[in-house]
């Protein structure tokens, strides 16, 4: 047993070297050593906090907990604690990883919980990254990474990120000083936070296309098309008509 924890804390430890960045390839082997062994220290009290925040979540309706992790005037405790909820809400089972098995919208404002999800992990991991304590980031860490192992929610909201991702892999790296193998994913930026809007006003398909917004399809999830369009620069959800309809809203107008 002791032979097995030893060999996969060398091959840790192989994998931390190889991960890319400055900050890395000037530590020691004695000093990655300490910080891998913090990590497996530090874990079960990111645990107890996790569950001491689940605690103190709000008893509310999903759309009450998202309104509650964008609001500056709540601490950060409880914004990472509703966050936490909602997190276990909206994915099946709790997990990050299943963001593709998310659909439809909150009827009747029409706001996508697929994008709403994406909203919820990264709230929460600002607000975990707020509280400065030792263990939090490490939970902000763990969400992060149940969401990079959907390739799907890698690509739309990792490697193409809000302004906001900067930041958290910043305070990410320094509160843990332990990136993922591989480091955390490199972005193009694009807009800003929240993902999830409500659907408003109409744009046409080529508007939609010559503006490179994202289509939603009926279940509000990002597809090739569909009849919703989400301008992520502008911050804007879009219902997509026929080009003839006098109704189109006209962007340059905005």
């Amino acid at each position: 047993m002791k032979r097995t924890a030893l060999f996969l804390l060398l091959a840790a430890l192989i994998g931390l070297f190889l991960s890319p960045g400055p900050a890395w390839a000037s530590r020691s082997f004695e000093e990655l050593l300490d910080i891998y062994t913090r990590k497996s220290e530090i874990r079960h009290e990111a645990e107890a906090l996790r569950s001491e925040l689940l605690g103190m979540a709000w008893d509310s309706e999903d759309l009450d907990l998202l309104g509650s992790i964008m609001d500056p005037s709540l601490t950060s405790e409880q914004r990472a604690a509703n966050g936490l909820k909602l997190i276990d809400e909206l994915f099946p089972g709790g997990d990050p990883a299943r963001w593709e098995s998310i659909s439809g919208f909150w009827i009747p404002r029409m706001i996508p919980k697929p994008l709403a999800a994406f909203d919820a992990v990264f709230f929460t991991a600002i607000a975990l990254l707020e509280m400065e304590r030792e263990d939090a980031p490490w939970i902000a860490r763990d969400i992060l990474e149940d969401l990079r192992r959907s390739s799907r929610a890698t690509l739309l909201a990792l490697r193409t990120a809000p302004k906001e991702y900067l930041w958290i892999v910043e305070a990410l790296e320094e509160g843990t000083r332990m990136p993922p193998v591989g480091g955390w994913p490199e972005a193009v930026i694009r807009g800003k936070l929240p993902f999830a809007r409500q659907v408003s006003f109409a744009v046409s398909e080529t508007h939609a296309i010559m503006r490179e917004m994202q289509f939603l399809n009926a279940a509000g999830q990002p597809a090739p098309n569909g009849p919703y369009a989400w301008d992520r620069d502008r911050g804007r959800i879009y219902r997509v008509i026929c080009s003839n309809n006098r109704y189109i809203r006209i962007l340059g107008r905005d």
